[in-house]
């Protein structure tokens, strides 16, 4: 029974090698018709250290954007493990006022020490993923312009904002050198990666991952068909509210990024020399030990008590929550706080050029999210299960404020280890398949989800899954073993990602994206 086993794999072995030998060219070195795709970016920082991590590089480009002002730039950062081989590729969007060098960068002469702990970016590249994230146009803004002239954000809405992100995933994909990558969304990040993904998951996905940032919903209770943006949009430009400010008043930020750098100074504005109100701390009935207590108990009681984050209830660090609220942009445009709201108000909103979650429920990737009790639970609401795909997992964070998803005192162990675990248990297959179901044989186009105990098999729209009983790796393959009513089957992947599968009634062959 062994020596039969063993000429069945070494038979599969075979015939793997010739589809190698045909197939890898085309798999691995993808021709790119016309001009890269990093000709049109400018490389800033090519392969800079970070701080706490020798091993790890970061990457850093630039690139101009239409209409071709003065601030349409984007950026994109990237992270990486030095002379190692991926386990994967993710790509992350920030959240409101939040940046990719915020997630990313920490070189050897920052001031500040980030670690893993505190960060999902460095924490998945010192586990050998390729971590990238995007630097939005309101990171080149400069943080001392008065409102008059930010009139340029008027135009910044999500057809912008959908083009940028969809620019840097091109980038992403030809430096990783994969087809497909995970997409993770922080915050508004979230509500960005869905939209995206609702035009290009069959393009360009292979997961995606919600940082408290929704359940990858459309709300129907949230509809009226009633919200009128071209009535916002005409209040925004004669009022001249461009933007949405970070902080709890304007200029805020300043006083942050002096709490950051001061944090036993006296609790008083450095520019002003006026106490900072309240000039006594509520919760001990005392005047304010430091500037740093201060500002810990402004960002608690921000948008209620531990809804920005829990720090009293030890959720999140105060010196690491006021670091991430110095580290923010000054300014958000207006008019994607607008347009979102429409889109959730409305079906097939007439105001946008294309109504996205509308169309969300047509996503077929497998998903997860994460979610606060504090902010998501309420804000967003429960977990719904919206999109094609049936990999859908939520998970709630109770006592979580919402920074603390990102840089929060568990979030290492609650939210990036999780991550990790659902990311390298996760493989994607596209090819050509057949299936013979009651009498009838499927043949097409055919994609393979794996997780970790389930093969879904996607052909001509319709499904069939096999409960996994057995995964190992003998020589260069690595196998998985598959059963339900169809019988065994039988799933072979090379290091060089070609894959076939063998079944009684079903058959395969394709690449691992």
């Amino acid at each position: 029974m062994k020596n039969t086993k063993m000429k069945i794999i070494s038979f599969s072995i075979v015939i793997i090698l010739v589809i190698c030998i045909f197939m890898t060219p085309a798999v691995s070195f993808p021709l790119k018709k016309g001009k890269s795709e990093i000709e049109d970016w400018t490389l800033v920082h090519d392969g800079r250290g970070v701080k706490s991590y020798p091993e790890l590089r970061e990457y850093v480009w630039e690139t101009e954007r239409p209409p071709y002002g003065p601030y349409d730039r984007i950026g994109l950062h990237r992270v990486v493990k030095e002379g190692i081989r991926p386990q994967g590729v993710v790509f992350i969007l920030p959240g409101t006022w939040s940046t990719g060098e915020q997630l990313c960068s920490n070189p050897p002469e920052d001031w500040w020490t980030a670690d893993e702990d505190h960060s999902f970016a460095l924490f998945l590249a010192n586990r050998n993923f390729d971590v990238y994230a995007i630097d939005y146009r309101t990171h080149f803004v400069p943080i001392n312009f008065t409102p008059a002239q930010i009139t340029f954000m008027a135009e910044w809405g999500w057809d912008a904002w959908i083009g940028d992100i969809k620019k840097s995933v091109e980038l992403a994909k030809e430096v990783s050198g994969v087809k497909k990558l995970f997409i993770a969304g922080d915050s508004f990040g979230g509500s960005a990666a869905m939209n995206y993904a609702s035009l290009y998951w069959q393009e360009d996905l292979k997961g995606i991952l919600l940082r408290d940032g929704g359940t990858g919903a459309k709300y129907p209770g949230l509809v009226d068909n009633e919200y009128n943006l071209p009535a916002m949009i005409a209040w925004m430009m004669a009022t001249g509210n461009w933007y949405w400010e970070v902080g709890t008043a304007p200029g805020s930020i300043f006083i942050l990024k002096f709490a950051d750098r001061y944090p036993d100074a006296p609790a008083i504005n450095p520019y002003t020399g006026d106490p900072l109100e309240p000039e006594i701390n509520p919760n001990t009935g005392e005047p304010w030990t430091n500037i740093a207590e201060w500002a810990a108990f402004m960002i608690y009681m921000a948008w209620g008590p531990g809804v920005v984050s829990n720090i009293y209830g030890g959720y999140g660090d105060p010196s690491v929550m006021i670091h991430i609220d110095a580290t923010f942009d000054r300014y958000w445009p207006m008019r994607l706080r607008f347009e979102s709201e429409a889109i959730s108000d409305w079906d097939n909103c007439p105001y946008v050029t294309y109504d996205f979650d509308d169309h969300y429920h047509e996503i077929d990737v497998p998903l997860l999210a994460f979610t606060s009790q504090l902010f998501g639970l309420n804000y967003w609401g429960p977990f719904i299960h919206w999109i094609a795909n049936p990999d859908f997992k939520g998970h709630y964070l109770w006592g979580y404020g919402h920074l603390d998803v990102y840089s929060g005192e568990y979030s290492k162990d609650d939210v990036s280890q999780p991550t990790y675990d659902w990311l390298i248990n996760h493989i994607m297959l596209e090819g050509y398949g057949r299936i013979k179901f009651e009498n009838k044989w499927y043949k097409g186009k055919a994609t393979i989800f794996i997780n970790g105990t389930l093969i879904d098999f996607k052909i001509n729209d319709e499904r069939f899954s096999w409960d996994i009983v057995d995964h190992y790796s003998y020589r260069q393959l690595e196998i998985f073993k598959g059963l339900s009513d169809f019988g065994l089957m039988k799933i072979l992947i090379t290091k060089m990602g070609v894959a076939i599968a063998i079944g009684r009634k079903v058959h395969f062959i394709g690449c691992k994206m």
